[in-house]
């Protein structure tokens, strides 16, 4: 049993940001994850990870290392009881690779914002039209 803190790093870090998205109406993720066999019955969904290794420049169809992240605490209040709690949230890990299409289909948007090191990360920026 290992513990760690959940947060998007690399190597290097030299773009920081925030990411954000929204569940697709009939195949999203958890859907997927259910029809692949990988949640079990009254397992919540909590958290995603998806890591892409470099590609040299080329233009590629790749796949993505995805780890989701499922708790026993079933919906969204009972999770966010024991989130609220302070203690760590006990999780289990499911890792699988797919293609980076397939991954972005099971959200309806998706949206990855990152600066240098993170600088402006949720800061106000003043831009030309």
């Amino acid at each position: 049993m290992g513990q760690d803190n959940f947060h998007a790093s690399v190597q290097y870090g030299d773009f920081k940001g925030t990411v954000a998205a929204d569940r697709h109406d009939q195949d999203d993720i958890g859907k997927y994850l259910q029809t692949k066999g990988l949640i079990n019955q009254g397992e919540f969904l909590v958290g995603i990870e998806a890591y892409a290794c470099e590609l040299m420049g080329k233009p590629q169809v790749t796949d993505v290392d995805v780890t989701v992240l499922v708790t026993q605490y079933e919906g969204y209040e009972n999770v966010q009881e024991a989130v609220d709690s302070g203690k760590p949230l006990k999780v289990r890990k499911i890792k699988l690779e797919m293609p980076l299409v397939e991954f972005f289909t099971l959200f309806k948007r998706f949206s990855l914002a990152m600066s240098s090191h993170g600088m402006i990360d949720n800061r106000e920026v003043i831009f030309d039209d």
